[in-house]
């Protein structure tokens, strides 16, 4: 683990330095880039206040505060950042030719024994790596959302992964408190999101059935034991996030999972859940649904859709059962796996 005590940070938005927090916060020393100073000013601004309510809690100590603080720099020079690093993680929006553009750059700067890891949440492994002189250390380390409370860790390979980069990525994502998995496929969506955004998109085409959202957000949390509807879920992830994984999985997958038309507007119309103030709901005030909301909604017209889906994911030999059931588990919160829920039905 030595070599890796330094971690560059590639892009400092809300995942980045959710990432570089965990990161510091572990023992390594962390320098995050982005191309605005004002950008980099406000993810070490969040850390610190990050770190500054768990003292306030009792979680941490104000010195090993002070100390994981110190381990974290910013620098908005893209060869001086990955310059001595043994891991970088790129974590840029999920746009392809963006993400080819900037690891041709790291590539470029980098140490020849550094280890690239991207934490797209939906693209493909082996195309971004194509941008990079050693395909071989590049992979997919997807972190979930906020990065500083999900366990969970995709470890994904692409065509040209090594053994040794898939074992390294795997013991770093120990090293901070993580649980990973290892993803057996380079595959739209991995695991997670391959189930639970198709899973989310159905919900929203059952609105052109007649149903509302409160009345299916209400069955899905009262009836399934969910922690959230999928409509409020889909504002807390973002109806930007949502539409354009679809557009992946429509592109690679096929036409049956293009998003929802409810989903489609909603991003047209850049109401994109909590972070726009609206999205299926308004956030002037936190929508909330009763028990008796959700009556005459069955629930298996959605659970059916993630069992379906979970099972997809095995056929293609993207991961076992087991796998599936604890990645869906940790990194959707789900109350039982999808082949938990399958057995006792």
């Amino acid at each position: 683990m030595e070599k890796f005590d330094r971690i560059a940070i590639i892009g400092a938005g809300v995942m980045g330095r959710g990432i570089a927090q965990v990161s510091a916060s572990s023992g390594f020393n962390v320098v995050m880039f982005d191309i605005e100073q004002r950008i980099l000013q406000g993810a070490f601004e969040e850390i610190r206040r990050g770190l500054r309510r768990m003292v306030e809690r009792g979680r941490l100590g104000e010195e090993e505060a002070t100390a994981i603080l110190g381990r974290v720099s910013t620098s908005l020079s893209l060869p001086e950042a990955v310059e001595g690093a043994g891991l970088v993680i790129e974590a840029v929006p999920e746009a392809l030719e963006l993400k080819r553009r900037v690891w041709s750059e790291v590539s470029a700067s980098a140490s020849s024994d550094a280890v690239f890891a991207t934490n797209t949440s939906s693209l493909s492994i082996t195309s971004i790596s194509e941008a990079v002189s050693r395909p071989e250390r590049f992979i997919g380390m997807h972190f979930f959302n906020p990065p500083t409370v999900m366990r969970l860790v995709e470890v994904i390979p692409g065509a040209y992964t090594s053994l040794e980069t898939v074992e390294a990525v795997k013991g770093i994502a120990e090293r901070m408190g993580k649980t990973p998995v290892i993803v057996k496929k380079d595959s739209p969506g991995f695991i997670v999101n391959r189930v639970l955004i198709t899973y989310l998109n159905e919900a929203a085409r059952l609105l052109e059935r007649g149903y509302t959202k409160e009345q299916i957000d209400a069955g899905m949390q009262y009836g399934a034991g969910m922690p959230l509807g999928p409509f409020m879920l889909m504002d807390l992830i973002g109806l930007d996030i949502v539409y354009n994984i679809l557009k992946v999985f429509e592109e690679k997958l096929g036409p049956n999972y293009r998003p929802a038309t409810a989903v489609e507007r909603l991003f047209r119309e850049n109401k994109l859940g909590r972070k726009t103030s609206e999205g299926f709901y308004n956030y002037r005030e936190a929508p909330k649904v009763s028990e008796e909301d959700g009556r005459g909604f069955n629930v298996k017209l959605l659970l059916d859709i993630l069992i379906s889906e979970a099972r997809k994911v095995v056929e293609e030999g993207i991961a076992d059962p087991e796998t599936v059931d604890k990645a869906m588990k940790l990194g959707a919160n789900l109350p039982s796996g999808p082949f938990e829920m399958a057995r006792r039905a």
